[in-house]
């Protein structure tokens, strides 16, 4: 029985150093395939800062889910366990830097809408809600909601002038939607965020079945 479970455990730190090793291969595969800008490089780092408040380079479940309360998103242990998983490549129940910018890279990558995006969706509003948000003390901290004018400057470096407007309507909706009933710009929650989003997505993958179903 030791000498089973010394093979296991041998077996499994195998696995996860060569799951690292792999992760940090795609991240430079990715990168070379879709360019980070700066200024999500930068904004990236911010979010994991952000919500990494024990500072051990890791996001764990209890940081995670202090995150979404702080934006109104009521969301179960098993739903954030589930957040991690889709992204953990080495199994250890956490997420690190690196496979959060993979997570990245791999979600703008995507042409099929197929690629996990609940924790990207989390990384992508607070990349918005920090754009411009001062607490009383003086440091940056997202709000809980975001404006059109929180995403020009992302949206910008990432698609460029021409899609841009495309991609605003994808968040909040067309001109009609994107101004509230005073004129000013309407702002918008997480679980609005996330539900524009999720429609967005389900639109793309039925749009890909349908191809499939033609050939």
């Amino acid at each position: 029985n030791t000498k089973a479970q010394d093979l296991l455990s041998h077996s499994l730190l195998f696995l996860c150093a060569r799951t690292t090793m792999t992760t940090l291969q795609n991240t430079k595969a990715l990168a070379d395939d879709e360019k980070i800008s700066q200024v999500e490089l930068d904004s990236l780092d911010r979010v994991f800062q952000f919500i990494d408040t024990n500072k051990d380079g890791k996001l764990d479940a209890k940081e995670i889910s202090e995150v979404l309360a702080k934006l109104g998103h009521k969301t179960s242990r098993p739903d954030i366990e589930m957040m991690i998983w889709e992204v953990d490549n080495d199994l250890d129940g956490l997420v690190s830097k690196d496979e959060f910018l993979v997570m990245y890279q791999r979600c703008i990558s995507d042409k099929t809408g197929l690629e996990p995006r609940n924790l990207f969706h989390l990384a992508q509003f607070l990349m918005y809600a920090f754009k411009g948000s001062v607490d009383t003390s003086g440091d940056k901290a997202p709000d809980t909601r975001i404006s059109v004018e929180q995403t020009l400057q992302i949206l910008f470096v990432r698609y460029g002038r021409e899609s841009m407007n495309e991609e605003i309507t994808h968040i909040f909706g067309d001109e009609s939607q994107q101004k509230g009933p005073d004129g000013q710009e309407r702002r918008i929650t997480y679980s609005e965020f996330v539900r524009h989003q999720t429609q967005r997505l389900t639109k793309l993958r039925n749009a890909k079945r349908e191809v499939s179903k033609t050939k």
